[in-house]
């Protein structure tokens, strides 16, 4: 009688507790779905604790960046959960040969606001004294003002609709022309405050700046790189009559090379009053050993690239010539049937292997440390200075980097220093490289921000 009873009581008791764990649940998931979700503003976040509050050195507080209408907001959201859709070079050429001015609108008014919605997005998750900086919201409001302007635009549009549309592409393009030199200004005027406070950029503030920067200039050189083909093509902007928009189906890499160097030597003349020499050979191992290098690209991009390391080399070599002879400037250009490569070499006296990783990086300089004099004379200078801001390789690197090459630096402390551009030498090999946002992405930043503890010793250089 005392068995039955004991499994009379725990029969009672297994039905009772099902029912609590069934009602525990029940209410768990009504306060799930009641739960107000976050949309990525910290000024209007609803979420306690706001998922942005747990980024290490961010802020969720309102005054940070002005808050944008609710409206435009959710927009913004829903473009951002869009995945952009990367073009290689031959999609390039074959939309600038067979498309016609409606296809082109329709595409970029859907393209180009989803490539911009990513941007919008983290500028929320950059850090607040970066923020605060007057430039960054001018920067942030000025891609706004992009996504809303292509966006008022209709879906079956008119030949008004068309005109218009060249015309609201070429105010963007002029709108985002002083992008890179705006937060160059922004991040130098919060590395000065820090200075005046007496803080140290630390390792985890500079990644995700670096982070951030790397995104924002690359989503600018694919969007700008969208609106010229359009412009054009299908616009009043005159291409050269060889090129498709803005690329040339048969660029001469050796013709570009000498370009650049030609306009850096006559920076370095103005400057210095002298510039060194340049010996350049080329090996053609994808045709006949004899034939000029070849491909499809975009010259301006390959021009902007060769031009920053020139000016960077040029500079080196004269100062270094203060001790002796002036040495010459080296170039090798190479084809394979997978790569081009172009090396640029100089007898300069090299960069210490410990500073090579600062080369690449937004705060930094290759004349050295920036005082806020020097900052303040290349943003009043009526002239292109051959030591700027800090950007120019950083951005050189991106270019590279867009149609899936790159560019890497390798020097000999107390000899010289070699730059190496890697191009595709294949058009269809080469597509777009864009950020995409997603779930994750916050958390990148997270960890990107935060400063890990080594876990080996004399790790210093």
């Amino acid at each position: 009688q005392a068995y039955n009873c004991l499994i009379h009581f725990y029969k009672r008791f297994k039905m009772r507790f099902s029912q609590i764990r069934f009602s525990a649940s029940s209410i768990a998931k009504l306060e799930a779905t009641s739960k107000p979700k976050c949309d990525l503003s910290p000024a209007s976040c609803k979420v306690v604790p706001c998922c942005m509050k747990g980024l290490f050195n961010y802020s969720a507080q309102p005054a940070v960046l002005a808050e944008v209408e609710s409206c435009v907001w959710s927009r913004v959201m829903d473009y951002s959960k869009y995945r952009p859709i990367p073009l290689s070079i031959e999609n390039f050429i074959s939309h600038g040969e067979d498309s016609t001015p409606r296809i082109s609108y329709n595409f970029l008014r859907q393209e180009v606001p989803t490539r911009l919605a990513a941007v919008l997005l983290e500028f929320n998750f950059l850090p607040p004294i970066l923020q605060k900086q007057a430039l960054i919201q001018a920067v942030r409001d000025e891609h706004l003002e992009t996504f809303e302007d292509l966006l008022a635009f209709p879906d079956n549009p008119s030949d008004e609709d068309l005109e218009s549309f060249d015309e609201a592409l070429l105010n963007i393009r002029l709108r985002h022309a002083d992008t890179e030199q705006k937060m160059a200004e922004a991040v130098m005027d919060m590395k000065f405050e820090l200075i005046d406070q007496k803080l140290e950029v630390d390792n985890g503030l500079e990644t995700a700046v670096h982070y951030f920067l790397d995104r924002l200039y690359i989503t600018k050189i694919s969007v700008r790189m969208l609106i010229n083909q359009h412009l054009y093509v299908h616009g009043a902007n005159l291409a050269n009559p060889s090129h498709v928009g803005q690329i040339d189906p048969h660029c001469d890499v050796l013709a570009v090379v000498m370009k650049a160097y030609s306009r850096a030597a006559r920076l370095c003349d103005q400057q210095y009053g002298t510039h060194p020499e340049i010996k350049l050979v080329s090996s053609n191992r994808a045709e006949a050993s004899d034939d000029p290098i070849l491909f499809a690209y975009v010259p301006s991009h390959l021009h902007h690239m060769c031009f920053e390391i020139f000016k960077n080399s040029m500079r080196a070599t004269v100062e270094k010539s203060k001790e002796g002879e002036m040495s010459n400037l080296e170039v090798m250009v190479s084809k394979t049937d997978a790569d081009i490569t172009i090396k640029l070499s100089d007898l300069a006296g090299g960069i210490p292997r410990s500073q090579i990783s600062n080369l690449f990086k937004y705060m930094y300089t290759t004349a050295g440390r920036v005082g806020k004099a020097h900052a303040d004379a290349v943003k009043s200078s009526s002239t292109l200075p051959l030591a700027g801001l800090g950007y120019g390789l950083p951005l050189s690197r991106l270019y590279a980097r867009y149609f899936q090459g790159d560019l890497d630096i390798s020097s000999m402390h107390g000899v010289g220093t070699d730059c190496f551009i890697y191009l595709r030498s294949m058009q269809d090999k080469a597509p777009e490289q864009i950020p995409v946002f997603s779930k994750n992405t916050s958390k990148k930043y997270r960890e990107k921000t935060i400063v890990l503890q080594g876990d080996w010793t004399g790790q210093e250089r």
